[in-house]
């Protein structure tokens, strides 16, 4: 456990001291953006914000969006929904907004709806459950079979409408003991209803709520002091008549063992924090009670207990069967702690064993079964769940007094030596803390946390958590950052072996997610930048064929014979011949008919697939001996240049229709047909490549041609992107970087390749040219309109599409959300130029 980078305020000298923990909150989403936001007088406010909230992509933590809220009192709460594109944030005196990302934009917000809980003091605050979710069995790590290792469960959600479609909403417990549930109508509009848990409404200071697999809602809730008891109540919710309704029904409740132990019930005296351990695990919760200098927290379980019959109701029970019932029972309890700042639950969904196995739970991997507890003498303690066995510690004192600064700044440092909240990451590798002070942390913790491990264990670790983000959609930046350089080919070597043991079908639809994680893990090494660009380029032109492929429609719509895009795949894989027109007359050219306006909005996709057909084949004869290279993978796969021969068939019909679609080339003579000579060396390499061997002999006359290929025709540029600035672009170090809001630390190299374009993309006195990489156009110096740039690599593209056609639409939302890399999208704006 370490840490990777610290964030502060450009004018941290300004900061105030303070004694006691200000109300800082913060979330972690599962697309890897971080949010958090604190008192008026902190660091982190503008003059001109009211209450802001502070939006972070954690690869580039000095670029922060501040939201303005307009909230009356301070923010308690922020969470985000499931997806990672929306935000609630609740005010003290019940004032919820509800926040969404406008255009998938991270640093571009619009307010979608606001909810008055009548000046009702918010205590907590959670999305409801939408329905189902992916599981990772720790038991299976072994297992190379994606759905023994990764299993779908079916949750119910806790709120459903008319078929059973899940209704989005959040449940609000507020300090007087109500519980208010706000739903979402179709249109964004909410309803809100609102109940007293219990039959008199009640002090609550602290509460959490949690969902079971039959969609029922349970809050647990204490009043604050330790002698009373900690409370659980099952809220049933149903939609009728388009009304949302709940039930409350009390659940058994617990008194805590600091209470009746008469040396501890007048040491601990406050209950700061109740928590179940899982969001969708009601079995156990944490309770953590404080007095005036130190904590105790005790874990409390679910268990059936056998209930002793009365003698006269004991001829009546079932011969054989005891009864049982459900009672909370303490697991663990660690005292005489320091006091407690923070507490952070995991959120990865992990398949554990029963209680008693649980108990002697393996330690070597802790992802989704450790909690992350950060103490006021500034110690963060990683600690197995059930047990509270301390896995990991880091100390803030002990990092901040090894910092080279200057005395004045150590000082300043020292007032800030423990986290006010702390919240982990999505696969818990990493940890998100901010400090009194406002100065933002983020921590790096290995899934292989004890010492002395088969070297393998971390490799398998690590590959199954790609292998979950792969399957759920989840961004895997938290995940990469406990990739080590020396790590990555074993990684990719593994993931790559399980991936190619799945079904076709499976293969098919995690293609995309598997080849842009691993460009993201060649992008971690320093040779890895050739390797990296070959993954996007066969990320890019996959999505070019199937955007093309789905263009074809069969002549007979009834008919149950292949469509013109499996004909195509069928002939290209049997046929070897060279002569591109040949090819065309095996093929029924009517099943290629598209209309001319849609060919046309088209051309700078079918522009790319001839640049780059063309650059491949240029580099062909410099490849021998140089793996590392960029298209030295490509060259050497098969499918892909088989991919490549289907595509150029149909650009050669489509020519026919529209001539102005066709890529166009500069060539050193008029009589030239570009696409017929590409299309025949394309074919010679593919026969050689699809041989299947460990080094390939490319055939000498292949060789002598690609040769000349310069000479006969103009190759496009390639050129390097702006250099990626985030923090995985930089040499992993156990020092952390030190960062300042709004001031980018220096350029860092290039890790990653653009793809071949057709001009430069450099002009002298290094002015950079934007590059649309979703369209593939040039935009200039300074584009006229409006740019989106990706948070991860750098690259941009138009914000607003001017697309005519249904294709090119299709096209462009299919980018809308993520890069092509899978990075966030961020508006550029003026502060950027």
């Amino acid at each position: 456990m370490d840490v990777v980078y610290v964030s502060e305020w450009e004018k941290q000298d300004q900061v105030r001291s303070y004694v006691l923990p200000t109300p800082y909150v913060c979330s972690w989403s599962c697309r890897n953006v971080l949010a958090f936001a604190g008192p008026v007088q902190g660091p982190w406010s503008d003059a001109s914000l009211v209450r802001p909230i502070h939006v972070v992509d954690p690869d580039r933590p000095w670029d922060v969006h501040s939201l303005c809220t307009q909230h009356g009192e301070d923010i308690v709460a922020l969470e985000w929904d499931p997806s990672g594109t929306q935000l609630l944030s609740a005010g003290r005196f019940g004032e919820v907004k509800l926040w969404s990302m406008k255009d998938y934009l991270v640093n571009d917000w619009h307010l979608v709806t606001s909810v008055d809980l009548d000046g009702e003091e918010i205590v907590t605050l959670q999305w409801l459950h939408v329905g189902g979710r992916l599981t990772l069995n720790n038991m299976n790590m072994n297992s190379t079979v994606f759905n023994e290792k990764i299993t779908h469960q079916s949750y119910a959600p806790s709120l459903s409408e008319f078929g059973g479609k899940a209704c989005n909403g959040w449940v609000a417990v507020t300090a007087t003991g109500m519980v208010y549930i706000t739903a979402l109508s179709k249109d964004g509009m909410p309803t809100t209803v609102s109940e007293c848990l219990g039959n008199v409404r009640s002090r609550v200071v602290v509460a959490d709520a949690a969902f079971t697999v039959k969609g029922f809602v349970i809050i647990a809730l204490s009043d604050g002091n330790s002698m009373s008891p900690v409370k659980f109540y099952k809220l049933k919710l149903s939609n009728v008549n388009e009304k949302c309704t709940m039930h409350i029904e009390p659940l058994p409740s617990f008194f805590l063992r600091c209470a009746v132990d008469p040396n501890k019930k007048e040491k601990y005296t406050n209950v700061t924090h109740v928590k179940f351990e899982h969001r969708e695990g009601v079995e156990q919760v944490v309770v953590v009670v404080s007095g005036t200098n130190s904590s105790t927290i005790e874990v409390w379980g679910l268990r059936n207990e056998p209930v002793t019959l009365h003698k006269i109701f004991q001829p009546q029970a079932p011969a054989g069967k005891q009864p049982m019932a459900v009672k909370w029972g303490s697991l663990t309890t660690i005292a005489d702690r320091p006091l407690v700042t923070a507490l952070a639950v995991p959120k990865l969904p992990v398949q554990s064993s029963n209680l008693v196995e649980s108990k002697g739970y393996d330690t070597k991997f802790f992802n989704g079964s450790a909690l992350a507890i950060a103490f006021q003498d500034g110690n963060i303690h990683l600690v197995q769940r059930l047990t509270l066995h301390t896995l990991a510690m880091f100390s803030l004192d002990s990092w901040q007094r090894g910092l080279d600064e200057t005395s004045a700044k150590r000082q300043r440092l020292s007032a800030f030596r423990f986290l006010s909240c702390c919240e982990l990451s999505g696969t818990c590798c990493g940890l998100m803390g901010v400090d009194p002070g406002g100065r933002l942390y983020v921590f790096r913790l290995t899934p292989s946390l004890t010492q002395n491990v088969d070297p393998v264990l971390p490799i398998r670790h690590v590959v199954s958590l790609l292998e979950y983000c792969m399957l759920s959609g989840w961004d895997c930046w938290d995940v990469l950052l406990v990739v080590g350089p020396g790590m990555v080919e074993s990684v990719i070597d593994k993931l790559t072996d399980n991936y190619c043991q799945q079904n076709p079908a499976l293969q098919q639809i995690h293609l995309t997610r598997f080849v842009a994680i691993k460009a993201a893990l060649y992008r971690l090494t320093n040779n890895g930048g050739g390797k990296s660009a070959d993954c996007y380029a066969k990320l890019l032109l996959n999505a070019i064929s199937s955007s093309l492929k789905a263009l074809l429609r069969p002549t007979q719509l009834g008919s149950q014979d292949r469509g013109p895009s499996e004909k195509l795949a069928v002939l290209c894989s049997k046929s070897t011949e060279t002569d591109l027109d040949k090819v065309m007359i095996n093929l029924e050219t009517k099943e290629f008919v598209i209309e001319p306006a849609t060919l046309q909005s088209l051309q700078q996709l079918i522009q790319w697939v001839g640049d780059f057909t063309l650059y491949l084949l240029s580099l062909l004869p410099t490849q021998q001996g140089m793996p590392n290279r960029v298209g030295s993978t490509l060259l050497r796969d098969a499918q892909f240049l088989q991919m490549l021969r289907e595509l150029l068939v149909m650009v050669r019909i489509w020519g026919l229709i529209k001539s102005s679609c066709l890529p166009v080339f500069t060539a050193t003579s008029d009589n030239l047909d570009s696409l017929q000579l590409l299309f025949k060396l394309l074919t010679k390499a593919w026969m050689c490549a699809k041989e299947e061997r460990l080094s390939i002999d490319w055939d000498d006359s292949l060789v002598d041609e690609c040769c000349l290929l310069p000479s006969r025709m103009m190759v496009p540029n390639l050129d390097s992107p702006p250099p990626a600035e985030g923090i995985m672009a930089r040499p992993q170090s156990k020092q952390p970087i030190l960062v300042q809001v709004g001031n980018a630390p220096g350029q860092t190299t290039s890790l990653m390749m653009s793809y071949p374009s057709s001009d430069p993309m450099w002009r002298s006195g290094g002015e950079h040219l934007s590059h649309d990489i979703v369209r593939r156009v040039h935009l200039g110096v300074s584009p006229a309109e409006d740019v989106k740039q990706c948070s991860r690599c750098s690259s941009t593209s138009l914000l607003k599409s001017f697309a005519k056609t249904s294709a090119q639409k299709a096209w462009d939302q299919r980018w809308a959300r993520q890069c092509l890399c899978g990075g966030q999208w961020r508006k550029v704006t003026e502060d950027d130029d």
